[in-house]
Order: C-alpha cells, then sequence, then structure tokens
C-alpha cells in the first residue's frame, strides 16, 4: 500500500509542481504587463476587492474539501451531492453579502467606485458555487494531472482577456472581467471534461450532520486563515494610500511565487497522503514524514535563499520606477515566508490526523501573532516596521505547532534546526551586504 501512495503522491507533486511552474510564470508575464497598463493605484483597489471576497468566502467555509478528502463516505453520490447543494447556497449567500457590504467597504476607504465593482465582483460567488464537487474527489485520489490541465487552460485564456481589456480599456474592470473568464470556464469543465457525477440538489440530514461536525472547526480556522493572509492589506491600505497598497501587493505576491507551490503540495498532496499514513499508525507517519520534509525543504529553501538576495535587484531590472519601493519590501517578505515553508510540511498532520480543534489554536497563533508584529512594527517604524512585524510573525508560530504535533510523534528538532540555522545565515548574509 505504501508503494501506491508514494507513485501516487510522487505523480501529484509533479503535477502540482507544472501546474506551479506555468502558473507562476503566467501570472508574472501578465504582471509585467499589467504594470505598465495600469496605475499602482488599480492594483490597490483590486487588492481590496480580493481580499473583501476571500475573506467572504474563508467566512462562510464549511470544510467541504477536507470533509469530502477525509470522510470515509468522501465518494457516496449521496455524501457529495448534499455537498453541493450546500456549496450553491454559499455561493449565492455570499454574493449578496458582497453588495451589503459594499457601500459600508467604499465609504471607509473613501473610494465610491468600490460599491459597483464589490457588487459585481461577488457574483463570481455563485459561479463557484455550482462547480461540481466531483473535483472535490479527484483532490481526494491525488488524481490531479487533467485537473491542472484544464485549470491552466482556463487561466491562459482569462490572462489573454484580463490583458487585452486593460490594454483597450486601461480600466480594473479588466481585471475583474479575467476573473469571471476563468470562474466560468472552471464551472463548465467541471461538469463537462471533469464530471465523475452529474450533480443535483439533495439533503440527506446524515451527510449534513457529518460535513456539519468535521467543518465545525474548520470554520472558525478558515476564518481566521483569511484574516492572516489579508488583514495587512485592509490595515495598509486604510493608513498608506491605494498607491503604497499596490507596491505592496506587487511585493507580497512576488515574496509567495516559491511557497505558493509548497503550499499547494501541503493541501493537494501531504494532506491526503498524512491521512492514509496516519491510519497504518504515528509511527509508520513520523518515518515517511521526516524523507518527505527532508525532500521538499531542500528543494523549497534555496529559491527562497536567493529571492532574499536579488530582490531588491529583480524589481529594478524588470518595473518601473513607479514600483521600485517593491524592491526592500520583497526582500523583508520573503525572509518572514521561510518560517512558513518549514511550517508548511508538517502543519497538514493536524487535519489528517483528524484533529481540526487543534488546528483552529494554530491558525488563531498566526492571527494574534501577526496583530503583535503589525502593530509594534508600525509604532516604532512606521510601514517598513509594518511590513517587518509581519515577515517575523511566523517564527513565533512554530513552538507553537510543535506543541500541538508532539503526542504524533511527528516533530523533527534536528531538521527543523538545520533549515532555520542555514536559513538565518543566508539571511543574514543578504541584508549585511546592504
Amino acid at each position: 500500500m505504501q508503494s501506491d501512495l508514494k507513485k501516487l503522491a510522487f505523480s501529484s507533486s509533479i503535477w502540482v509542481m507544472i501546474d506551479t511552474v506555468i502558473g507562476q510564470g503566467l501570472r508574472f508575464v501578465s504582471n509585467v504587463i499589467l504594470t505598465r497598463l495600469l496605475a499602482p493605484e488599480v492594483f490597490g483597489l483590486m487588492g481590496i476587492i480580493s481580499a473583501v471576497l476571500t475573506g467572504l468566502t474563508m467566512f462562510s467555509d464549511v470544510g467541504l474539501k477536507p470533509s469530502v478528502i477525509q470522510n470515509p463516505r468522501g465518494e457516496e453520490p449521496a455524501f457529495l451531492r448534499t455537498a453541493w447543494t450546500i456549496q450553491v447556497i454559499r455561493g449565492v449567500l455570499l454574493s449578496l453579502a458582497a453588495a451589503l457590504l459594499a457601500w459600508p467597504i467604499a465609504l471607509y476607504y473613501n473610494e465610491p467606485s468600490l460599491v459597483l465593482l464589490i457588487a459585481v465582483a461577488g457574483v463570481t460567488a455563485i459561479v463557484a458555487g455550482f462547480e461540481s464537487t466531483w473535483l472535490l474527489v479527484l483532490s481526494r485520489r491525488m488524481n490531479i494531472g487533467k485537473m491542472t490541465v484544464l485549470e491552466l487552460s482556463a487561466y491562459i485564456v482569462s490572462l489573454v482577456v484580463m490583458v487585452s481589456c486593460a490594454w483597450y480599456f486601461n480600466s480594473i474592470w479588466a481585471l475583474i472581467v479575467g476573473e469571471f473568464t476563468s470562474a466560468i470556464l472552471i464551472l463548465i469543465f467541471s461538469h463537462t471534461l471533469l464530471a465523475g457525477l452529474t450533480m443535483s440538489f439533495q439533503w440527506e440530514s446524515t451527510a449534513v450532520k457529518e460535513l456539519i461536525h468535521f467543518g465545525r472547526w474548520i470554520f472558525i480556522s478558515t476564518a481566521l486563515t483569511f484574516l492572516v493572509s489579508s488583514l495587512d492589506i485592509f490595515i495598509l491600505g486604510s493608513f498608506g494610500g491605494l498607491a503604497v497598497l499596490g507596491i505592496y501587493i506587487l511585493a507580497k505576491n512576488l515574496s509567495r511565487v516559491a511557497i505558493t507551490a509548497l503550499l499547494e503540495l501541503s493541501s493537494t498532496v501531504l494532506f491526503p497522503v498524512y491521512s492514509r499514513l496516519a491510519e497504518q499508525g504515528f509511527d509508520t507517519l513520523r518515518d515517511q514524514t521526516f524523507k518527505t520534509r527532508a525532500l521538499l525543504l531542500l528543494v523549497f529553501l534555496p529559491p527562497l535563499w536567493l529571492m532574499v538576495f536579488l530582490g531588491d535587484d529583480f524589481i529594478h531590472w524588470v518595473y518601473d520606477d513607479r514600483y521600485a519601493d517593491a524592491g526592500w519590501m520583497l526582500q523583508i517578505l520573503v525572509a518572514g515566508s521561510i518560517a512558513s515553508a518549514i511550517i508548511a510540511t508538517i502543519s497538514p498532520v493536524l487535519l489528517a490526523v483528524g484533529n481540526s480543534f487543534k488546528n483552529l489554536i494554530f491558525t488563531a497563533s498566526q492571527l494574534g501573532f501577526q496583530i503583535i508584529g503589525m502593530a509594534v512594527g508600525a509604532y516604532l517604524a512606521g510601514i517598513e516596521g509594518f511590513i517587518i512585524g509581519i515577515a517575523i510573525a511566523e517564527i513565533f508560530c512554530y513552538p507553537v505547532l510543535v506543541y500541538l504535533i508532539l503526542p504524533y510523534k511527528v516533530w523533527l528538532p534536528m531538521l527543523d534546526m538545520i533549515a532555520f540555522a542555514s536559513s538565518f545565515i543566508v539571511v543574514g548574509l543578504a541584508f549585511y551586504k546592504f
């Protein structure tokens, strides 16, 4: 069984890497083009819109994906159709919530255009709600090759639409139209080329209870995850202005290029693999965890080190002078993401063993340390201190995670010490040269 699991995990990992490399490459090219067609303020506005929609999505997450992956009934038609019904209802409610929040948010930022922009962009939640839950089964089976090809195809089409509209209209609506295009294509693919079960409305009480029981802590944890990922955008946008926010979002997105692949592997490969290994006992889980984590850290830490050294130069080579400040921001954020990379290789264990409450505790610690970091940093050194505070917050989360995973015998102190120590030396050398 372990041999089959290894083969499946390896195949899935290859597809995730293909998806990430091609996807990030396309995002980078389109980003360079769009920064020449659109002003920083436009990216600031889109950052707020995206954060609002992401927040609504995550605050209403009932854990459908992890429930389907972890639950023994995860491939039964009644279970999947009930999950789809919940998903559709949630999508409609999200769209309505976006429309209701549009005016207060526009008032908060003193930007009247946000009213219509957020309301229209919120309709994408309805589109996403109708996606087939068979996509979750593909994740459960780690059968993601076909899904990767079709999702990349949808993304390529949406990028062409986005860049074309930006060139012709020179407006933020180009970004929103691009998002719509991608959502609609994935919806169509999920019910045709990727379909394994015809969706229809169904409400099985047993399935609802199982979904809610497992997802009750996921709901809170995902809401906190949103705050961890987006609270900085809301706060910086309120006191730094849209131009600074747009530059920061550029730096933040670039800083996530390397770690995005690891986070994707964490959710689509490590979580299912750890779930199957946990069923065989914690000793088996520990043995396989060491091999998996050592390989992932060996692959993903060096690119982060390189970005710390070359981040500022890279921004000056590729972007015009309006985005120059993204250079130092990028270096600081990448340095902070090293701790995130180390944590991402082990944190899926909490959900894999079915302990969504401990996962909630860890996410709450991430939010708490980030708030403290942002507040103290901004007080001591303004915008620069604010960003440094975000970068160092994740380091303080590591001891919390260690405490939470100790009962499962998967803490590997020597491996983590080597990863942290080598990264500390590299980051120290990078900032010393400046």
